[in-house]
């Protein structure tokens, strides 16, 4: 099977709280680079309301918060109907709460079901992709902030995200061949009060994704003004 020879990989979304130029963003990466694979590295949604952490009495109740998500999450739908999801410590949450409660999970709606999203979107727990370039790249939403490990841990090139102020690209080698090892950044509004529980981290968020063009990585950053806003300039 021929390998993809341009995968876009969005960092952490965490909507409804994303970004507010994060759609004009993503949609740009679709016009300059046409990817034929889209991947999002996970949290693709928040779930403050059912946090393990303190809830926000300011921000939504549950059900509010999931409503507003799927709705700021149609324009992903519509850009790319087929998504392969990473799952991830935020997206999991309503089934880890259950798992809490002692629930099965058989009594519980599917991810695509919650969403309400396409039915080409599906949730993996890891995933392995073929590149153009005949080599294969290992997606995970997060195991190590340390660059490079999980690369030479799986053997082979990989994509992680989760960390939110990691944003690079590690290269190493062996007698075999050369491997790289990527953090996405993410495409969070770090201001929001949902994302209030890192206000006290040394580090910020990089906001940005990432394009892999015939086996070959490459870190979007969204270039923001003074005003945190979007520059409008795609690398």
């Amino acid at each position: 099977m021929a390998g993809h020879s341009r995968i876009a990989v969005l960092g952490d979304i965490h909507s409804p709280w994303f970004h507010p130029d994060c759609p004009k963003f993503v949609q740009a990466i679709e016009k300059k680079y046409s990817p034929d694979k889209w991947i999002s590295i996970g949290d693709e949604i928040d779930n403050h309301a059912i946090s393990y952490h303190e809830h926000d009495p300011n921000l939504p109740s549950p059900a509010v918060e999931l409503e507003a998500a799927i709705k700021k999450m149609q324009w992903l739908y519509r850009l790319a109907p087929e998504m392969d999801i990473l799952e991830s410590n935020h997206g999991s949450l309503v089934y880890r709460k259950a798992k809490s409660a002692g629930l099965p999970k058989h009594v519980l709606k599917s991810y695509r079901d919650i969403l309400q999203a396409p039915p080409g979107w599906k949730w993996h727990f890891e995933l392995t992709q073929k590149m153009s370039d005949g080599n294969l790249v290992y997606f995970h939403h997060g195991k190590t902030g340390k660059q490079g490990s999980l690369s030479q841990t799986q053997s082979m090139c990989s994509v992680q995200g989760h960390f939110h102020e990691r944003f690079h690209i590690t290269y190493w080698a062996n007698s075999k061949g050369l491997y790289w090892d990527c953090h996405t950044g993410c495409l969070i509004d770090w201001k929001s009060l949902a994302m209030v529980y890192a206000k006290n981290n040394l580090k910020r968020p990089i906001i940005g994704s990432l394009i892999i063009i015939n086996g070959h990585p490459r870190l979007l950053p969204m270039i923001l003004n003074r005003s945190g806003r979007w520059t409008g300039e795609m690398l």
